[in-house]
């Protein structure tokens, strides 16, 4: 059987999202939206000052009939060999996080700004490596117009991946742009809205805020039917209750809200439950990514993600550590874990609390995912598996090395090493006695050579792709 985490009883789940249900419509959501006013008072809502809105349970309800549900979702890819479907023997899948703003140079180890060219490199690296599944914008070009950064990130990425790509979304203009280019990579709108292979993030403000052009991106997307990452990321006892209930209640009230106006503007718009629930360290001031309690809230929400039947994507593999040492080891295995095991989709790749990237990293948290997949893949149990014919006829003292058994199963069963080291000492020395990370950033730039100059668009696409990005604007105004 597929071994699942759980921290809350199924009785305690109900008890979480019927709470959430009681905070939107006892309590509110302020959404300053005038189309997501208007949305949501003609269904029902109340509106109150400061743009508050107070969601009735059965206007939620209805929503989670029209949503769909985790078997009916595919996040498509550009090359339909990468979709993902969220069955079992498919999910868990690895996705990068987006927007860190600094890298570890791949050539003198030093911290500095991220550059688009670290993005192109990136994207082409996770491109190829077979346990990374979903593509995004892993850094913000930090050479690039700031207030429109998240452009020419989407530009990078389209031109760079056939893989499923998720990356931020500004207002509606913003959305509408990312469609253009994705649809110019496919060659025309119409292919794309047959096989929508981007998604777009919708982060909330806890506490139960939400901005003008998040909402605005949020309509939009939901008229074309482009799958929305909703998420709420409160702090522990500084944007939320400091309980891990609480949090949970919380959380999950402002992705229901999120959901409920997606589904009022265009019933079956996809979404992926996600939450970036986090911890807060009261010793220093500051926010933790790889806590137990970091770790504890990605299963919970799982478990609320779950409970209304959608994908669901946990970030679970974010270190507080600055780089990939003893710390940062024991972080992707403790929170990593914690996610295979209950989520679809893990997000990953990011150092000192989703600043920094390193090259390295992405081949060290390719190796991993691979065996929290073989983890979270269980246990085979039928009678082939167990060996009943072969263990009769060896007996005691038997060995089962020559034996068309083992042949037959040992690729399936036991997982196989690329990147761990597991030879004896004297081979590892007579190699170079290189440690994880040495060994990992000499395979990411032995990738880069491999890979060169390759381009996955032609010319005229990519400076029209790109056309958009340099004449992108954002509309800030009324935003809170």
């Amino acid at each position: 059987m597929k071994p699942i985490f759980q921290y809350l009883s199924d009785k305690e789940v109900q008890l979480i999202h019927g709470l959430a249900l009681d905070i939107l419509q006892n309590t509110g959501m302020q959404m300053p939206c005038q189309e997501a006013i208007e949305v949501l008072s003609d269904a029902g809502a109340k509106v109150e000052n400061n743009n508050i809105i107070k969601i009735p349970a059965d206007l939620v309800n209805r929503a989670l009939e029209t949503v769909p549900k985790r078997s009916e979702v595919t996040l498509y890819a550009r090359d339909p060999k990468h979709d993902i479907t969220f069955t079992d023997d498919q999910v868990p899948v690895l996705a990068t996080m987006t927007e860190a703003t600094h890298v570890l140079d791949p050539y003198d180890g030093k911290k500095r700004a991220a550059t688009n060219e670290d993005l192109v490199k990136i994207t082409k690296i996770i491109d190829n490596l077979e346990h990374i599944g979903v593509a995004g914008g892993l850094v913000t070009p930090q050479d690039v117009p700031g207030e429109v950064a998240e452009w020419y990130s989407w530009a990078t990425n389209i031109k760079n991946t056939t893989k499923h790509i998720t990356n931020g979304g500004y207002g509606t203009q913003g959305v509408r742009d990312i469609i253009k280019m994705a649809s110019i990579a496919v060659g025309s709108e119409e292919a794309f809205h047959e096989r929508p292979y981007i998604s777009f993030w919708i982060l909330t403000k806890p506490a139960l805020q939400i901005d003008r052009l998040t909402l605005e991106a949020l309509i939009e997307m939901s008229r074309h039917k482009v799958p929305a990452m909703i998420s709420s990321g409160p702090i522990l006892g500084v944007t939320s209750p400091v309980t891990i209930a609480g949090t949970c209640a919380q959380a999950h009230a402002e992705m229901l809200a999120c959901i409920t106006l997606g589904q009022l503007v265009n019933p079956g718009a996809p979404v992926i439950y996600t939450s970036f629930a986090r911890g807060f360290d009261f010793k220093t001031g500051s926010v933790t990514m790889s806590s137990p309690e970091f770790a504890i809230l990605k299963v919970c929400m799982a478990q609320m993600g779950r409970f209304i039947d959608l994908p669901t994507r946990m970030p679970s593999m974010l270190r507080d550590a600055k780089i990939l040492d003893g710390q940062a080891g024991f972080e992707t295995g403790m929170v990593g874990l914690s996610g295979a095991m209950s989520a679809d989709l893990l997000d990953s790749m990011q150092f000192d609390m989703d600043v920094i990237v390193d090259f390295a990293d992405l081949v060290y948290c390719n190796e991993c995912m691979s065996q929290l997949r073989r983890m979270a893949k269980g246990v085979l149990v039928n009678e082939g598996t167990l060996g009943l014919d072969v263990i009769t006829k060896l007996g005691p003292g038997g060995n089962f090395l020559g034996q068309k058994h083992t042949v037959k199963y040992c690729r399936k069963e036991i997982w196989q090493a690329d990147l761990t080291e597991r030879r004896n000492w004297t081979g590892w020395e007579n190699d170079g006695a290189l440690g994880i990370r040495e060994k990992a950033l000499k395979r990411a730039l032995a990738m880069l050579d491999e890979i060169g100059e390759v381009e996955l668009l032609d010319k005229e696409k990519q400076r029209a792709i790109d056309e958009i990005a340099a004449h992108a604007t954002v509309d800030y105004q009324q935003s809170i």
